[in-house]
């Protein structure tokens, strides 16, 4: 894992479910480093080659936990997916020599 990758987000809930089996979840998935979760939001920080926030959310939503739906809520998600992808398309890019044509 590179520092370069690791991302640590964090988002609020309107309705929680089981806080249990959710931290037993997402520690399991690959990429994931840290967790803490709260009474009403969660942080989570990850290797971004490994794991996209997209899959995070989905295993949120799994558990009966509903992400807050306001406007900001919805964007900084958005973001997170667009930046996280990013991130995972420059760490997998292959630079090519300047003294030779792209392939």
């Amino acid at each position: 894992m590179s520092e370069a990758t690791e991302e640590t987000r964090s988002i609020k809930f309107s309705r929680v479910g089981d806080s249990e089996k959710l931290t037993k979840e997402l520690s399991n998935l690959d990429g994931v480093i840290g967790l803490l979760i709260a009474e009403d939001w969660l942080e989570v920080s990850y290797d971004a080659a490994q794991i996209q926030w997209k899959g995070i959310e989905q295993v949120i939503t799994n558990n009966h936990f509903e992400l807050k739906s306001d406007l900001l809520s919805k964007w900084k998600r958005s973001w997170y997916q667009y930046s996280d992808v990013n991130v995972r398309d420059n760490f997998n890019h292959k630079p090519h020599c300047c003294n030779k044509p792209p392939k």
